[in-house]
């Protein structure tokens, strides 16, 4: 019996190894004694508790069981989703915030290429001293008029194709993805990059009324849409003085870089202007 006893107590000293927990004799010494309690716990949004009830050991001695708490993580983000804003998809039929136009379709024939529809562009049909256009102000008025009187669809839009040193006409014009047509629907540009590479896929002739016109056209602007380096820009197009003074312009016929900007003009000259919708 004794033997047996002696198995008994180096299970439960084995046990009290195990989980950590201590072990006092009696006051008596006859190696009766208890275990205090210990437990283990860890913060977490999922717990799992296990205990164990007493238990009575030969020889009169009595253990109180130890309790462990069994923590699980379960709030690491795993499985939590978040959206963030809903992008604009192109080609699902509907006009959302940086489209102007949504076909549903990839034919860029119809109007509206890659979500944007396309920009009209026109050479004045009338013509205008360079020192006298009344600044950029001035000849993007004086596009928008004339769109206006030939009935184009948002002619307050229409600006002019014209820098000055410290304006240039890229910075005043949207750059669109879609194609650049002229009034009778030819293209010019298939988009932004086409249109300031050096190269017009057809002349810039056709004015607001879709009558021909071949003259030359004040600019200030390089075909990157860039001021021209060394133009007097006729007194930023607003000066009486510039009357003596030389101006940046473009050729209507070209279809190479020279279509922006060709030569330095006397500013008293009477040009046209190319407008552009943006």
């Amino acid at each position: 019996m004794l033997a047996a006893c002696g198995c008994v107590v180096e299970k439960i000293d084995a046990i009290i190894a195990e989980h950590g927990v201590t072990y006092w004799p009696s006051s008596t010494g006859d190696g009766d004694g208890s275990i205090g309690d210990t437990s283990t716990s860890t913060s977490t949004s999922t717990s799992t508790s296990t205990s164990t009830a007493e238990s009575s050991v030969e020889g009169g001695g009595s253990h109180a069981a130890s309790t462990t708490t069994l923590s699980v993580d379960t709030t690491d983000g795993a499985g939590s989703s978040s959206t963030g804003p809903i992008e604009p998809i192109c080609g699902n039929g509907a006009v959302e915030e940086g489209e102007t136009c949504d076909d549903g379709n990839a034919d860029p024939q119809d109007g509206c290429k890659e979500c944007a529809r396309d920009s009209i562009v026109f050479i004045s049909s009338e013509t205008y001293q360079g020192f006298n256009l009344g600044g950029l102000y001035g000849a993007d008025q004086r596009c928008r008029s004339l769109a206006a009187k030939a009935g184009l669809l948002r002619p307050e839009t229409f600006r002019a194709w014209l820098s000055t040193p410290t304006m240039s006409a890229a910075d005043r014009l949207s750059h669109s993805r879609g194609r650049y047509t002229l009034v009778n629907g030819l293209v010019i540009a298939n988009d932004w990059a086409s249109l300031t590479s050096g190269s017009l896929l057809n002349t810039i002739t056709v004015d607001e009324n879709s009558q021909s016109q071949d003259t030359r056209v004040w600019t200030g602007t390089l075909a990157d849409g860039q001021p021209a380096v060394g133009s007097e820009f006729c007194g930023d197009w607003d000066d009486d003085s510039g009357l003596l003074l030389f101006g940046g312009a473009g050729r209507s016929l070209a279809a190479d870089s020279s279509w922006t900007f060709f030569d330095q003009d006397a500013c008293g000259g009477q040009y046209r202007l190319y407008c552009f919708e943006t």
